[in-house]
């Protein structure tokens, strides 16, 4: 008997060579998908601020315009408003690794599990993923909700088991993150305070400098008359703008201006920078898939 393995016979015309497509070198790279486009959203934000409007999540999605297939605010980010009415729950269940809020007007208590984080006007909350999610307002509030949700549907994922990964629950009060930021402005040399951010992570995850691990997370300031130089990084941003009489951006040479409490997205390695000409600073909220790109050791960061 010989001992020659005999060869398979060839699988011809079957489903599986029905799904095998082929490129030449020569088109391989001309595939490519819809840029992220640089947009704010002005019809959501006033959508959260209407009272007409209840209790409910608002996404602000542009799945259609990525064709994603499923809501995305960018690629690897989904962001919703919250409006709860007061003395009303909210109550909703999302496929992400880790959640974090922002709340912008109102007092509330975010709940996934056994915590429960009281949050007034200005503070962070940031959660792992899996489970379901109550934020009970005390009195009507509107937060900003962010989540890596895209990041796994495009992989059919589910959230990790609770206490499987190193995302927790964290609080980081509007009193603190202030300190923090004017401490910082205050010590900074002059030729530096062209924008000063404070940046939020925990233990398990501060090695990525990242809120949860995939979204990094910053309360970003400039002074009245302050320009930052332009730059540019492979992750997307949404920018939150909390404070911005006078501000606009300048990407890849468009001007946009800020509108208050509306979410403006800086497409990845767009050329971009902040100008503050009003007479008051300027304050903000930008969150990146930034943990995404950090353990792909693609940042990409560089100015001009």
């Amino acid at each position: 008997m010989s001992d020659q393995v005999k060869s398979a016979p060839a699988d011809e015309g079957s489903v599986y060579t029905d799904r095998a497509i082929y490129f030449a070198p020569d088109n391989a790279f001309k595939a490519k998908l819809p840029e992220v486009p640089k947009h704010i959203f002005l019809a959501e934000r006033d959508r959260a601020f209407d009272p007409a409007s209840g209790s409910g999540l608002i996404e602000l999605d542009l799945g259609d315009v990525l064709e994603c297939g499923y809501p995305a605010t960018t690629p690897n980010m989904l962001a919703r408003y919250a409006r709860i009415e007061a003395g009303r729950s909210l109550d909703f269940t999302v496929k992400a690794c880790g959640e974090a809020y922002y709340v912008i007007e109102g007092a509330a208590t975010i709940a996934k599990g056994d915590d429960r984080i009281a949050c007034g006007a200005g503070d962070i909350a940031t959660f792992p993923g899996g489970g379901g999610t109550a934020i009970e307002a005390h009195e009507t509030s509107v937060l900003l909700m962010l989540t890596d949700e895209p990041a796994l549907a495009l992989h059919g994922a589910e959230p990790p088991a609770a206490g499987s990964t190193p995302n927790r629950a964290v609080h980081y009060p509007a009193a603190e993150i202030m300190r923090r930021l004017d401490t910082h402005i205050a010590s900074a040399a002059e030729e530096t305070r062209s924008g000063q951010a404070v940046l939020f992570t925990s233990a398990g995850i501060d090695r990525a400098k990242t809120a949860t691990s995939t979204l990094a997370l910053a309360i970003n300031s400039l002074e009245p008359g302050g320009d930052q130089l332009p730059h540019r990084h492979n992750a997307a941003a949404l920018t939150l703008a909390l404070e911005c009489d006078g501000v606009y951006s300048m990407i890849d040479g468009e001007r946009v201006d800020w509108s208050k409490h509306a979410v403006m997205l800086t497409p990845p390695t767009a050329l971009h920078a902040h100008h503050n000409r009003g007479d008051t600073p300027m304050m903000s909220l930008v969150a990146q898939d930034g943990g995404l790109f950090y353990y792909a050791r693609a940042i990409g960061f560089g100015f001009g």
